[in-house]
């Protein structure tokens, strides 16, 4: 259907908005991640679900939820509490769109929410990952499509980019001579590798 993606588009961007507008009444700790983040971040692009890293208290877990009910999110409670609990993360459901939750587990991590930015979309406040953050989260996977969100990010902020602190995150998870890496410092000094 023609339609489709434009309606898929407006559901995810409802979705990411609704959660941030609960979210933003809590104490809870979130960054907006995932290709809707990079696509903030650089030029839309085409996404099936919503991602957030997310820090919030497990004892206001259940009003989080009540609310997101409330607002048309579907998930089992105790299935939700249980994989957050003991997996660090779940997936929520947002008129058919899923909606991934990542607890910050590694330090990397709780420095990525540090650095996200309040950005107001639609008229509404939402925290995003900042460049260098999603770039981390994109390293670390390095799909094809994680790749590609990473040249774009280059591009996009390649004079406003802080590489020392993508770097000094990276070792603590990686080498820095990880081939990874070794991509991002080629793009981000303009060389092209193979």
């Amino acid at each position: 259907m023609a339609d489709e993606p434009a309606n898929l588009s407006r559901v995810l961007l409802d979705g990411a908005l609704e959660l941030a507008d609960a979210l933003n009444q809590t104490s809870a700790r979130y960054a907006l991640i995932g290709g809707l983040a990079a696509g903030y971040r650089t030029h839309a692009r085409f996404t099936r679900d919503v991602d957030f890293l997310l820090h919030i208290p497990q004892v206001a877990l259940p009003p989080i939820l009540t609310e997101l009910a409330r607002r048309g999110f579907e998930f089992d409670e105790l299935s939700a509490i249980r994989e957050w609990t003991q997996e660090h993360m779940t997936t929520l459901s947002y008129h058919g769109i899923r909606v991934d939750w990542l607890k910050p587990v590694i330090p990397a991590y709780l420095h990525i929410l540090e650095r996200a930015t309040n950005e107001n979309w639609l008229n509404h406040t939402i925290r995003v990952a900042s460049a260098e953050g999603l770039i981390l989260l994109k390293l670390l996977a390095f799909r094809t499509q994680d790749q590609l969100d990473i040249e774009n990010l280059v591009a996009a902020q390649r004079d406003r980019l802080d590489l020392a602190w993508i770097r000094s995150e990276w070792q603590t998870l990686a080498p820095l001579d990880d081939p990874r890496m070794l991509r991002l410092m080629d793009l981000a000094s303009g060389q092209k590798s193979s």
